[in-house]
């Protein structure tokens, strides 16, 4: 027995019925997509792993506070030496797969991500666990099937320390499991995101200067002449005064009378105020000037720009 997605199973008369808006479902799946704090079912363990005779009983009081870290939209793994866990168990009542988004730049640290089953023993699935390195900033994605029954998910780090260099954390979020037989409830829209209507299967992300609460219907606009908000927002903020960090400077194209000038610009999409005390406001533009003379190799033909001279001259 299961639900479509956008719907829940309704306990008491046994019947799928559609989510209310400002909520979704995927149901027959599970997401964590919020990270303000560990989810309920999901666990760390911290071990240290060392070769060394005596050291390892040593070091082992020391990874206690080691442990994945919730930061909001995502979790962070460990810094230090440690191996850490994070677990999370589910029962599949058909097969079903697993996927998560992820940052991962940084190889003094090990990553890896392997299933078992309740018997404590590895998945097949999980052959190849150890997971991709991505470039600086990006975002990469997992997926791994799972079979019916239990499973038990391990995301797993353990960092090098090379002298006094600091490892970079994994990131995790967008945890996303298919397979379970239903869902009995719909979740709320996190908050900077909204559904607008019945039986969404996933909420919508709020524009710029907008924002929305946990559980939103539709996005509030923010009074954009005091307060702006950034796209997926869940408040507006206020506006600061405008400084020379908020506009730059250009060169205008060289006209037909060999003039330019400098013009200064606001960098979009502008956020500061102009009217506020201590504000800077936009410099005038500069005196038109002579052009600067064309590059070797190149000339002026009474036009606004440089052409290459002709073979031969």
């Amino acid at each position: 027995f299961s639900c479509a997605s956008g719907e829940y199973l309704e306990m008491k008369n046994q019947v799928c019925s559609k989510c209310a808006e400002g909520t979704y479902s995927l149901g027959s799946g599970i997401k964590f997509d919020e990270w303000d704090e560990l989810p309920a079912g999901f666990s760390n363990v911290a071990t240290f792993m060392d070769t060394a005779v005596g050291s390892a009983e040593n070091k082992a009081d020391s990874c206690n506070n080691s442990s994945w870290t919730p930061r909001g939209n995502y979790i962070e793994s460990n810094r230090d030496d440690c191996t850490v866990s994070l677990i999370y168990a589910v029962h599949l009542k058909k097969s079903g797969s697993v996927f998560f988004e992820y940052q991962y730049i940084d190889n003094n640290i090990f990553f890896e991500f392997f299933i078992q089953n309740d018997q404590c023993k590895e998945m097949e699935s999980t052959a190849d666990k150890w997971v991709k390195l991505t470039d600086n900033g990006e975002w990469g994605s997992h997926s791994v099937t799972l079979k019916s029954g239990s499973n038990i998910l391990y995301w797993r780090t353990t960092g090098i320390l090379m002298g006094s260099k600091v490892v970079k954390p994994v990131l995790v979020k967008n945890i996303t499991i298919e397979g379970v037989a239903y869902t009995s409830e719909c979740f709320a829209c996190k908050p900077g995101t909204f559904s607008d209507k019945p039986g969404s299967s996933g909420c919508q992300v709020c524009p710029r200067n907008t924002y929305s609460e946990k559980g939103a219907k539709e996005c509030t606009k923010c009074k954009e002449e005091m307060y702006y908000a950034d796209e997926g927002s869940s408040a507006c903020i206020e506006r600061p005064p405008c400084t020379n960090k908020d506009f730059f400077q250009i060169h205008t194209p060289c006209d037909k009378e060999g003039k330019t000038q400098i013009m200064y610009k606001w960098i979009e999409p502008k956020i500061c105020r102009e009217d506020l005390p201590n504000a800077l406001t936009l410099p005038p533009s500069g005196e038109r000037k002579d052009c600067p003379p064309c590059n070797p190799g190149f000339y002026n033909n009474a036009s606004s720009s440089c052409t290459p001279c002709p073979p031969g001259t």
